[in-house]
């Protein structure tokens, strides 16, 4: 039996905590910023932000209550703005006060990433940024070609295995994202991986890769920090990481024998040049990292933090994306023949496929293009005000959460006829593209760094591979629109095959 008195303490207990979440909750309600009721059975309004509808949440709450609104994860609020002119000048005239992407976990994932780029704000960014934007100028990209070219071969090779062994059917998701992984493993971290070489064990690096894309947002700890932000600083403590330690470990002595490496080879001529050599010639020491009076340079820890930011940016990311180009154009034959004939002719003309052949292939980046609105790698982005800021006649308390709806932007039918059709022909005057609309790699100062270098490897890989081949659906291809999923980010449900034909007319 339990006693009133205890009844009575459970009750009030319980009342309070209800009182507690009810004044959380009003938060948008007092800044007039309209919204779904929340509810406790949908952590506020977690449930549909990260649940099985959130590919269609945003442009839904769109249509109810225009282009903003409000949403809270459990108890914290966040305002999410559709508007294109808004969000021009979040990211960038008033990009002071708005100048961090995130700060939800940011900060429970590993010591080295927590130096990443996309984590550090203020001076270090400004400082790590700095160093690493020369490091994807055209001239060093011309220097790295080589390194698609060969990943590229790789995965031919590949192809032509699958042709031997199985009439051309391949996995998609498994094929380009082995390329993908060899050509960030060879940029980043200096190792020639060739992952695709299935007649081998798959490589420890390979297996580590995919380790760390095991995050899930419903893991308990991480739904732990949304139902309670200070908990984040208690995992912190504890250096735990939602990434895993042993991928982390297993890049942090990767990325230290490499730079080893590279020191005791400091005078030699053949250098390689890649990612990682050019982050060493921009090292400094860690006491003047941390006076903040350098404009560049980056000490040995935020080194190995970008090298490891650029496998979780460049693989999964990259990889998706040619594998959803692939399913375009295979479902598209009249769009793959026409990029095919371009290849060909410019092939023709200089024959071999460099930086300035590719910048000449209209068609291959129509594609591309489309493919990166249709399947936008990115659901949502985030921007932190850090000064209250009045924009439009919205004014933005310091320290809410702003809320770039990336994927719903580029399905908008506002902006966008038939949205979810593949038409690289909308793509052919990138001049009448709203950059606020068409985002895939972000806006504003801190847009994706690595935007042409993931292009560049997108478009020679590619044009490699169908100057060699034809992608074909097979019997059991998923007709499009695929339907999508995402957890690190976003992918397809289905683990679709394709089919590579060889082309006989090239290769006769």
């Amino acid at each position: 039996m339990i006693a009133p008195e205890s009844w009575i303490l459970m009750i009030s207990f319980i009342a309070l905590i209800w009182y507690y979440v009810h004044r959380k909750w009003q938060f948008l309600k007092d800044l007039n910023v309209p919204h779904d009721p929340p509810t406790l059975f949908q952590l506020g309004h977690m449930g549909r932000l990260f649940g099985k509808d959130a590919f269609t949440y945003d442009n839904e709450m769109k249509k109810k209550h225009g282009p903003i609104w409000g949403a809270y994860s459990f108890l914290t609020p966040s305002i999410t703005i559709h508007d294109p002119q808004m969000l021009r000048q979040i990211y960038i005239k008033e990009f002071q006060s708005f100048s961090v992407r995130q700060r939800a976990l940011a900060k429970i994932n590993g010591e080295e990433m927590k130096l990443a780029l996309t984590s550090v704000e203020g001076s270090q960014w400004k400082r790590i940024r700095s160093s690493l934007t020369p490091t994807f100028s055209t001239a060093k990209l011309k220097q790295m070609i080589y390194i698609f070219d060969r990943c590229a071969q790789n995965a031919a090779s590949a192809l032509d295995r699958k042709i031997a062994a199985n009439d051309g059917i391949f996995n998609s998701k498994t094929i380009f994202s082995r390329l993908s992984l060899d050509i960030i493993c060879s940029a980043a971290f200096s190792t020639d991986v060739n992952s695709q070489d299935d007649t081998e064990k798959e490589p420890e690096i390979a297996r580590q890769t995919k380790n760390l894309f095991k995050m899930s947002f419903f893991n308990p700890l991480i739904l732990m920090c949304f139902l309670w932000p200070p908990f984040e600083r208690v995992l912190e403590f504890f250096n735990y990481s939602i990434l895993g330690q042993e991928p982390l470990h297993y890049f942090t002595s990767l990325a230290g024998q490499v730079i080893n490496e590279r020191r005791t080879d400091s005078k030699s001529q053949t250098r390689r040049v890649d990612l990682m050599q050019l982050m060493l010639d921009n090292e400094i020491s860690k006491e003047e990292a941390k006076s903040n009076k350098l404009e560049k340079g980056m000490d040995r820890k935020e080194i190995l933090g970008n090298a490891m930011l650029m496998i979780l940016a460049g693989f999964e990311n990259t990889g998706n994306t040619l594998s959803f180009l692939a399913y375009n154009l295979a479902q598209h034959p009249q769009v793959q023949r026409k990029v095919q004939e371009e290849i060909d002719e410019t092939y023709a003309k200089k024959d071999k496929l460099d930086y300035e052949a590719i910048a000449e292939m209209k068609w291959l980046e129509m594609c591309v293009n489309e493919t990166l609105r249709i399947y936008n790698p990115t659901l949502r982005n985030a921007r932190i005000c850090e000064s209250q800021t009045t924009i439009n006649g919205l004014t933005i308390p310091k320290g809410i959460s702003i809320n770039v709806p990336t994927f719903a932007l580029s399905r908008d039918p506002e902006y966008w006829d038939e949205p979810e059709v593949f038409n690289p022909e909308r793509m052919s005057d990138m001049t009448q593209i709203d950059p606020m609309v068409y985002q895939p790699f972000g806006g504003g100062p801190r847009n994706c760094i690595a935007m042409r270098f993931a292009l560049m490897e997108i478009k020679l890989s590619m044009a490699h591979l169908l100057r060699q081949y034809t992608f074909e659906p097979t019997e059991t291809t998923p007709k499009p629109p695929l339907k999508l999923g995402f957890g690190v980010n976003i992918r397809s449900i289905v683990d679709y095959n394709l089919r590579a034909v060889r082309r006989n007319e090239i290769f006769a």
